[in-house]
């Protein structure tokens, strides 16, 4: 089972990140949240899952339930540096930049704070997609409690 090149780049790209943010070990996620930052097709997403595990690119165990699995990143033990840099985001690379224009810290080298930043970014963008997906939960179920309070007050 084979997968166009840029889809399976863009799987590779997305698991080495979200690894390199886990720090090479096992993580747990939902397949909802791989197809939103994919944006894959839910047929694309579990042939590109397969193909990957086939590839040894990523292992895929069963998750806490039916909707999540767990995975490990192989790659990341090949990969020296820890991410390559077709990896890093727009984002990080600007802040690293403006990073290396700026002086030193004291007690710090510019590499170390910029991979601290990278880090941190790293973090707080995967915290951002967490509350995201809380307050789409919330948002869920307020709405079905609000149908169930209107079918006790027809009653």
């Amino acid at each position: 089972m084979r997968l166009k090149e840029k889809t399976h780049r863009k799987f590779v790209e997305f698991f080495e990140k979200i690894s390199s943010m886990y720090q090479g070990k096992d993580f747990e996620l939902a397949y909802s949240d791989i197809q939103r930052e994919t944006g894959a097709a839910s047929v694309t997403l579990k042939r590109a899952i397969q193909a990957l595990a086939e590839d040894g690119v990523i292992e895929v165990h069963p998750g806490r339930n039916s909707r999540y699995a767990r995975f490990r990143y192989l790659l990341a033990t090949l990969n020296t540096e820890g991410k390559s840099s077709e990896v890093v985001s727009n984002e990080t690379r600007n802040l690293e930049e403006s990073n290396n224009e700026e002086k030193t810290p004291p007690g710090g080298s510019p590499q170390f704070v910029n991979e601290d930043v990278s880090e941190l970014t790293q973090l707080v963008d995967h915290l951002r997609r967490r509350v995201r997906n809380q307050e789409m939960a919330i948002a869920l179920l307020q709405d079905r409690l609000a149908e169930i309070e209107d079918k006790i007050r027809k009653r």
